[in-house]
């Protein structure tokens, strides 16, 4: 359940990113939290916010993928990497990425092998796919982590 706040400040409860964009561009002087993407998608007024170095950022592609891209040699080997204010002069100061949790050993070789090659396109030609939906690219160096890792799956 998303929330979005009224200019009154009354809380307007909705369903999911989808839920919460509707509700804040169907209600007069409204805020809310949602994906990127969801704001984007219908042109709704995002908020610069002030990121760790000082500066008044605003959410883009290009700001989400500069905090990507300045956290990732902070990634360790289970690829749990959160990111509360990351560093960089263009990084937006909120920015998580989506994970997926597998199993190391998998019972059924064709299914592990197909998971695998799902899961290595989604981490090569798949990233084209991304901004178009609402979604940073991943930099080279996350994708190289996670293939690293997807190796390991038997």
């Amino acid at each position: 359940m998303g929330v979005a706040v009224d200019w009154s400040g009354r809380a307007m409860l909705a369903r999911g990113n989808e839920g919460v964009a509707g509700l804040v561009k169907s209600s007069e002087g409204a805020i809310g939290y949602m994906e990127y993407g969801f704001a984007e998608r219908l042109r709704l007024p995002m908020a610069q916010l002030q990121n760790k170095a000082g500066r008044y950022i605003p959410p883009s592609d290009a700001s989400g993928r500069a905090a990507l891209t300045s956290s990732a040699a902070q990634m360790p080997d289970n690829l749990r990497l959160y990111l509360p204010d990351p560093e960089g002069d263009d990084s937006y100061p909120i920015v998580s990425l989506s994970w997926l949790l597998l199993y190391e050993r998998y019972p059924d070789p064709q299914k592990s092998a197909a998971l695998k090659r799902f899961v290595t396109w989604g981490l090569s030609s798949g990233q084209s796919y991304g901004p178009g939906l609402g979604y940073i690219a991943l930099p080279a160096d996350v994708t190289a982590r996670s293939r690293a890792a997807l190796e390991r799956i038997q």
